[in-house]
């Protein structure tokens, strides 16, 4: 196949950790030109219009003089070729010390939200296998050992919703249900889509 025989871009990884490189989703097709990389880069439209509604409702109920909250793939360090995207990160003011750093941020942020899985789980080696499953508990559990206290996936195809807060258990959520965060703060992704007209009302 073309992605063993020839060099991949480094603009075609999106992650690196556990001692695998993680391609973006697509990027074969790219390596066969099927593709251009531009094409496979960006979100679909409503993975955008989640992550843009889910932001705005974080900055509707956080301190804003406590919490940052990032998005557009926001870089996160946490050790020598370990190196995350996160779509939406939740982060103390109070632990970042150097704001505007054109560096990855390095400081554990308290809950990171993700909407789908943008990689190509599969492994170069055909042997290693890999499914998004994998790569789900594979990444929070790096992020937990890191110090970040919770992960939240939203899953577009299956309309659920996972939260991993601990090394051993995973909370599954439909979309119309109310999912806590941290302290007294939750969500209702349904309503928040409705809230912004991304959805219809049910």
């Amino acid at each position: 196949m073309a992605t063993t025989t020839q060099t991949i871009p480094q603009s075609l990884i999106y992650e690196e950790f556990g001692g695998r490189v993680y391609y973006r989703k697509g990027y074969r097709k790219v390596l066969l030109g099927l593709k251009t990389e531009e094409e496979i880069m960006g979100s679909s439209i409503f993975q955008s219009l989640i992550i843009q509604a889910f932001v705005f409702y974080l900055k509707s109920i956080l301190p804003k003089k406590t919490f940052w909250v990032p998005t557009n793939e926001a870089g996160l360090h946490l050790y020598r070729s370990k190196n995350f995207a996160n779509d939406i990160a939740i982060i103390e003011k109070s632990k970042l010390v150097d704001p505007v750093s054109d560096k990855y941020n390095a400081v554990p942020p308290k809950f990171i939200i993700e909407v789908d899985v943008k990689i190509d789980a599969k492994a170069e080696n055909e042997e290693e296998g890999g499914t998004e499953a994998d790569y789900i508990l594979q990444k929070s559990q790096e992020l937990l050992t890191f110090g970040v206290e919770g992960i939240v996936w939203i899953l577009t195809k299956s309309r659920q919703i996972l939260v991993i807060r601990t090394h051993k258990n995973v909370e599954v959520y439909a979309w119309s249900e109310s999912v806590p965060l941290f302290d007294d703060y939750t969500f209702c992704l349904q309503q928040i889509l409705e809230d912004e007209e991304i959805l219809p009302v049910t």
